[in-house]
């Protein structure tokens, strides 16, 4: 009996320790989120140690936005649908040799100053996945092997 409230006492612990937030979120992070994202819902704060992440939904489309610790702007992905994507983005990726694989997540990257970016992440079996990244004209820009 000893052992088994021993385990749950160092469970609760680490599950409490990884799920804690470890730093407070600067205003500048949370005001510069505010002039960014005026209407939001359900939102939640991430500290990834080297940035902040805001997780959370506007018009129905969940989102995440990531800022330095001084609040200047890092990225936003928008997840979406794969029919929301355009004719191009689409043909690019039929076109691809990973067409047959099957499509887990489909997103839009946004960055300051860079081209965005729409990711489709692909998996064939629980090994071979990977994440393809393509150009508002359906050109594929990058391809790496994810976990």
């Amino acid at each position: 009996m000893k052992k088994i409230a021993l385990a749950l006492l160092v469970s609760i612990t680490i599950t409490t320790v990884t799920t804690a937030q470890l730093r407070k979120i600067p205003a500048k992070v949370t005001e510069a989120f505010k002039a960014q994202f005026i209407t939001t819902e359900q939102l939640e704060w991430q500290d990834n140690i080297t940035n902040f992440e805001a997780q959370f939904s506007q018009g129905g489309v969940s989102k995440s936005a990531k800022y330095t610790k001084e609040g200047t702007w890092i990225e936003t992905t928008s997840i979406i649908a794969f029919e929301g994507l355009s004719a191009e983005i689409k043909d690019g990726f039929e076109k691809s040799k990973y067409a047959n694989w099957e499509i887990k997540t489909v997103s839009i990257i946004e960055q300051p100053n860079k081209v965005v970016m729409y990711e489709i992440v692909v998996k064939n079996d629980d090994i071979q996945k990977r994440n393809l990244f393509f150009s508002r004209k359906g050109q594929l820009l990058k391809n790496n092997i994810t976990i």
